[in-house]
């Protein structure tokens, strides 16, 4: 079952804990995104139930964005919390950590960017979301699209190429 960004990037800040380190707000922005890329290219399912936005740096969450505002730059030092991800009123979640239920296709497809990509620093997950024939460049477009949804269906195709490109192979985006 899809969860929101902010639940899908709990479970790499999870992951990062448990190996002794952590993500800031921009490595795991990337992170969330290609999870999402290659889970619709396996299985044209989305991993997230939100989608990304054409922002001036890349793809965004803007629930990711406003659950971590108050960290900037710095490493996200815990778990966001469902009042963080969701507001103070959100009925329907408890308190503490915001976390989805997932299917184990979902969980190893985490898993697996998670050592494929963790270990890259923000710039470089930057790079790779934000290349000229990305579905951000083509919905940024210089700016002019700035904000505008980024669709499952050109984040999919995008991550298919990938696949044939390198056959089947994971590579980087």
């Amino acid at each position: 079952m899809p969860g929101w960004s902010p639940e899908i990037a709990n479970e790499f800040i999870r992951l990062a804990a448990r190996d002794g380190h952590c993500f800031n707000q921009m490595q795991l922005q990337k992170l969330v995104y290609i999870a999402n890329g290659w889970l619709l290219a396996d299985t044209r399912h989305a991993l997230t139930l939100d989608r990304p936005e054409a922002w001036e740096f890349g793809p965004v969450y803007r629930k990711l964005a406003d659950a971590l505002t108050a960290y900037g730059t710095e490493p996200v030092g815990r778990e966001i919390t469902n009042e963080e991800a969701f507001g103070p009123t959100f009925w329907r979640r408890p308190e503490g950590p915001a976390r989805s239920r997932l299917e184990l296709v979902e969980s190893a497809t985490i898993d697996e960017i998670y050592y494929e990509y963790g270990q890259f620093d923000a710039r470089r997950l930057s790079a790779l979301t934000q290349g000229a024939d990305t579905p951000w460049a083509q919905i940024y477009a210089g700016g002019a699209g700035e904000f505008k949804d980024v669709p499952s269906s050109a984040i999919r195709a995008y991550f298919v190429e990938l696949q044939e490109r390198y056959g089947g192979e994971e590579a980087e985006p």
